[in-house]
């Protein structure tokens, strides 16, 4: 069975499954998928609507169609929305659940570029001061004023139901070959501290996207 994931009509819908398989049907079906600040802004929007609603948003995991590019000398690109992501399919040259790009592809990218070592603290939770300065999560939430309003949430809901004092830490991989890679931002559940990961697997069988209706 799906996730509760609306109040009124079918305004975002699950794709579970391999991304690369669900993608085509999410764009088939006139839906985008959810960006990170769109998962943000939904868990934020639910905070007093029913007990199944929320937590199918909480509760559990989700890719999105933010991406994370990784350049062979250490360079990292967020690009959101990602137009490369949408188009993806079964047949898409991949390497470790990963999309392969050129050097001319990855040149094209529009986003905001990180160099090595210059992403700021990652690989563990962070303090609630530490997410809202983290130029990862400004980059993803696109406002500061979501980033802060998340933030609040998840640090509370975190601390009255699991006792948490860090979360939302910010995960990397990187380019596995030669050549420059791809792959979506996922967002983990409340319980597994709401982290955002960059090395999410597109072949995964258990991935889950949400497709946004235009209307919505």
């Amino acid at each position: 069975m799906g996730l509760t994931l609306n109040t009124q009509p079918q305004n975002f819908k699950e794709f579970y499954g391999r991304n690369v398989e669900q993608m085509p049907l999410i764009i088939a079906e006139g839906r985008v998928p959810l960006s990170v600040a769109g998962l943000m802004q939904r868990r934020l929007d639910v905070r007093n609507v029913s007990d199944d609603v929320k937590a199918s948003w909480m509760d559990n995991y989700f890719d999105t169609g933010d991406a994370v590019a990784y350049h062979p000398d250490g360079r990292v690109r967020v690009v959101l929305d990602s137009q490369t992501l949408r188009e993806m399919n079964k047949d898409s040259k991949r390497n470790s659940g990963a999309l392969v790009l050129t050097e001319d592809v990855y040149a094209s990218l529009q986003g905001e570029e990180f160099k090595k070592g210059k992403l700021g603290k990652t690989e563990n939770p962070l303090s609630k001061k530490e997410v809202k300065s983290h130029p990862v999560w400004k980059t993803l939430a696109r406002d500061q004023g979501l980033l802060n309003d998340y933030a609040d949430l998840i640090f509370a809901e975190g601390k009255r139901r699991f006792d948490y004092d860090t979360a939302m830490g910010v995960y990397l991989s990187s380019a596995q070959g030669s050549t420059p890679e791809m792959r979506a931002w996922f967002v983990g559940r409340l319980g597994y501290w709401s982290r955002v990961n960059g090395g999410g697997d597109l072949d995964d069988v258990v991935g889950r996207v949400v497709g946004v209706a235009p209307e919505a």
